[in-house]
């Protein structure tokens, strides 16, 4: 993981500046939110908010990128679509924030289960508020599993829908770790719970 200085220290190209200037505008835009507000809208980026944030967790990352699952391509189509809508409107600013709070509190506070060989950790709230992606940890052991929450415990909302698009039929192939691959990658404390 990069430093602060070595971040601000490189070359900076036309795209980051670009990058830089619509991340600024997005949260400059959110100063007047609290004069426009009124409930219909909220609950309007509530829904949208969930929707948009399963089409990242759900399509782009579990099922596209790490093929954790797979869905009916007009399913996966559709979630897809979903994830496109993420840079749209009132919920934009929360849904960036919340995948950027993965990859930066998600290597620097929290807890550590799983031998990885990064500083990935699991973090409980950033869990909630990325509908499960707060499992960086488990996450990063097991890169394949369509399932991040891998406790009882963990609450992992995409994981959830997974299962019920499971049961009815739409997601086959759901790959999750087996228990051998949890002991090999457990921490050393891990290993003495489970041998005791």
């Amino acid at each position: 993981m990069k430093s602060c200085g070595e971040f601000l220290g490189r070359t900076w190209n036309i795209q980051d500046v670009f990058t830089l200037g619509v991340i600024l505008a997005l949260h400059s835009l959110c100063a007047f939110a609290p004069f426009h507000f009124n409930w219909p809208a909220f609950w309007v980026a509530v829904t949208l908010y969930v929707v948009t944030a399963l089409g990242i967790t759900l399509c782009y990352h579990r099922t596209l990128t790490h093929r954790g699952l797979r869905l009916p391509k007009w399913l996966e189509y559709l979630f897809a679509y979903c994830g496109v809508l993420s840079l749209q409107g009132v919920r934009t600013v929360l849904l960036f924030d919340a995948t950027l709070i993965i990859n930066s509190v998600g290597h620097m506070w929290g807890k550590k289960p799983w031998n990885t060989g990064d500083m990935s950790t699991n973090n409980w709230w950033m869990s909630i508020i990325t509908l499960g992606e707060g499992w960086h940890n488990n996450h990063h052991a097991f890169e394949y599993s369509a399932r991040h929450g891998l406790e009882w415990w963990q609450i992992d909302i995409t994981w959830y829908v997974i299962r019920f698009l499971q049961a009815i039929g739409l997601a086959t192939d759901v790959k999750v770790p087996t228990e051998i691959q949890k002991q090999r990658k457990a921490s050393n404390g891990r290993i003495m719970a489970t041998q005791k």
